[in-house]
């Protein structure tokens, strides 16, 4: 049974991802810098600053998570899928999302940030 509304499953969402998005752009970051690239510059303050907008709006969702009290639990990983325990204003729910659609999710989510700082 989902307890959940439509937005409070969307700030869920956004909730796990925005992670996956700051390891992925992270690992981005080690490559360029230890890449023989001759301007690493522009590079490097794209990604870093893209990863400053991420950590600002986790910052926002764990707020608004918080005021509406729910709980995201720590993912377990089996074979291809992952899951979530919540917590909905005290009560449980497993969301269980294909690894797939996380790494789909995670690309989306990558090109609408590239687009917003590259304007």
């Amino acid at each position: 049974m989902q307890y959940g509304s439509e937005e409070e499953r969307s700030l869920i969402e956004k909730f796990v991802m925005y992670p996956i998005l700051l390891t992925v752009f992270n690992r981005d970051l080690q490559i360029i810098n230890g890449s023989p690239f001759k301007l690493k510059q522009p590079y490097t303050a794209l990604v870093e600053q893209i990863m400053n907008q991420i950590s600002k709006d986790l910052y926002d969702v764990r707020i608004e998570l918080r005021k509406r009290r729910i709980k995201v639990m720590d993912a377990q990983r089996e074979d291809d899928i992952t899951e979530y325990e919540i917590f909905i204003r005290g009560y449980r729910e497993i969301m269980r999302f294909p690894n797939i659609h996380l790494k789909n999710k995670a690309e989306t989510l990558m090109l609408s940030y590239l687009k917003v700082n590259l304007e």
